[in-house]
């Protein structure tokens, strides 16, 4: 199809798992930063000045931030967030594995109350699709069929109650039906795609175990794409494959990608940094009634503990288990009755104050988990902690951070650290053979043992490439998030000793 010159240059505004990064404040210090949906406002203002804006949200929008915590647990009409979107003047929105943490139904009132029609169509509930695909007509006259999908990996991590009547389709698959079915009726087809790169974009070789989650690639690698918008993996990052666009945008509204969309597919992007844009006091406004509340919310003195939790240096935090993580154990194991509890310290841990708020809580404990109790084997014990040991590396002799767990994607989550038992890793061993010792009691664990093990629910379903921990029966599940059985811990012992045991052992 021929399209006629616009009058303005078309440009395509993008952001990415910004989790509910509205406010330029930050929750966890009440200081203002370089990122926010009220800087990305000015940003867009300033644009519309020369430029016919296509602004899209590509997914996990709904979950991430205090503000939005207390809105989901109100269950606020309209969802603050869809207000928000609709003040920015969103066209587009895709959904996010993040954007189920609350359920379905927040979900539904979410989508009902923006005015920015979604376009997964991958996801369906009770058979039908939460979203479809569009044909945006700009002004000039060029046609644009717009396309979305969510990464179909979400039931490896949500917990059932919040994915019940939810069938997730192949994106790849999807996104070839739509392809084809488009095709002759847009001049350009964008994609949107809730997921991320799995291989390198110049020689193709796989940048992570090939599980689905991430599946960019082999939709960059289907004909007829002209841009494929990704998201995910929080990385920043434009590239091409074949003659496919690709972009992704990093987390927290710290940036948009803008893209301008050319007549003759000599389509460009970059990536535009927030910091260098002022704040819309509009937006900031528009959610100043539930920002009051939720400061409010935040200052809630929870209890005091014998010592303060802090975390200095993440690395170390991690290599020399801190008091943090025994804490959380702790707690784990009075809540469950479990014989051994496992946590992670999230990518960018900042820990408890002696006198703990709930504002450090949730700004340390920042995903909305739930608990589970797995029964595990000796062997399935031991397997479990031989994949956690693959998070250290060696570099001249010295520990080190596997590059894994920082690129494509930061997932130092993904280490968990285990209370109730003893054990080691000689990290200059082959992997699957780096535990030194496992002890219960004091006793070596044999493989035929059997232990109650309480882990989040994003590991317990296998999260983090923890293949062994599905196989395990459940024992128990809970519905509480662990913020709320912490706060509960709190109140049953409003003065906390933390039994903080140097249990593992870790040696080059």
């Amino acid at each position: 199809m021929k399209a006629m010159n616009s009058p303005l240059p078309l440009t395509l505004c993008v952001t990415t798992d910004i989790h509910g990064t509205i406010s330029a404040t930050a929750y966890h210090d009440q200081k203002v930063k370089p990122f926010g949906l009220s800087r990305y406002a000015t940003a867009l203002t300033k644009l519309r000045q020369t430029k016919e804006l296509l602004i899209i949200d590509n997914g996990d929008s709904l979950q991430g931030s205090p503000l939005l915590t207390l809105s989901h647990q109100l269950a606020q009409r309209p969802v603050i967030l869809a207000q928000v979107f609709n003040q920015l003047k969103v066209n587009y929105h895709n959904l996010g594995n993040h954007d189920f943490n609350y359920g379905i139904e927040r979900l539904l009132h979410t989508i009902e109350d923006m005015d920015a029609p979604c376009l997964t169509s991958n996801v369906l509930y009770r058979g039908k699709a939460l979203g479809s695909s569009r044909i945006h007509i700009t002004n000039s006259g060029l046609r644009l069929g717009l396309i979305g999908v969510c990464t179909d990996y979400v039931p490896h991590w949500e917990r059932p109650e919040n994915i019940e009547n939810v069938t997730f389709l192949d994106p790849v698959l999807s996104v070839d039906i739509e392809v084809q079915r488009l095709r002759t009726q847009v001049d350009q087809i964008i994609v949107c795609y809730h997921g991320g790169l799995e291989r390198d974009l110049q020689s193709l070789e796989p940048t992570e175990h090939l599980t689905g989650e991430n599946v960019g690639i082999q939709i960059a690698q289907l004909d007829g794409i002209d841009v494929l918008i990704t998201g995910h993996q929080h990385r920043s990052l434009i590239g091409k494959l074949g003659k496919t666009l690709i972009t992704q945008s990093t987390l927290n509204a710290q940036e948009f990608v803008q893209i301008e969309i050319d007549v003759k597919r000599m389509n460009t992007a970059q990536l535009v940094n927030l910091r260098d844009f002022e704040i819309d006091e509009s937006v900031e406004m528009l959610i100043d009634p539930l920002q009051k509340r939720t400061h409010v919310w935040l200052d809630q003195s929870l209890g005091t503990l014998d010592q303060d939790l802090l975390i200095t240096d993440a690395f170390e935090a991690r290599l020399h288990k801190h008091p943090l993580v025994s804490f959380i154990n702790q707690v784990q194991l009075d809540y469950s009755k479990a014989d051994m509890s496992a946590t992670a310290l999230f990518n960018h841990p900042i820990g408890l104050k002696q006198t703990v708020t709930l504002r450090d809580l949730v700004s340390t404990y920042i995903y909305p988990n739930s608990l589970v109790v797995k029964e595990m084997t000796g062997s399935q014990l031991k397997a479990y902690l031989e994949q956690t040991s693959i998070y250290f590396a060696l570099k001249d002799n010295k520990i080190i951070v596997n590059p894994l767990f920082d690129e494509p994607k930061p997932q130092h989550f993904n280490y968990d650290m285990l209370d109730g038992i003893e054990y080691g890793f000689k990290i200059s061993n082959p992997i699957g053979q780096r535990l030194t010792h496992c002890r219960f009691k004091g006793q070596e664990i044999q493989d035929q043992d059997i232990f109650s093990v309480v882990m989040n629910n994003y590991r317990a379903v296998g999260g983090g490439n923890y293949a062994m921990i599905p196989e395990c029966k459940n024992l128990r599940e809970y519905t509480e998030d662990v913020v709320d059985i912490i706060s509960a811990y709190f109140k049953q012992h409003p003065y906390v000793s933390v039994s903080h045991q140097d249990n593992i052992t870790i040696i080059p």
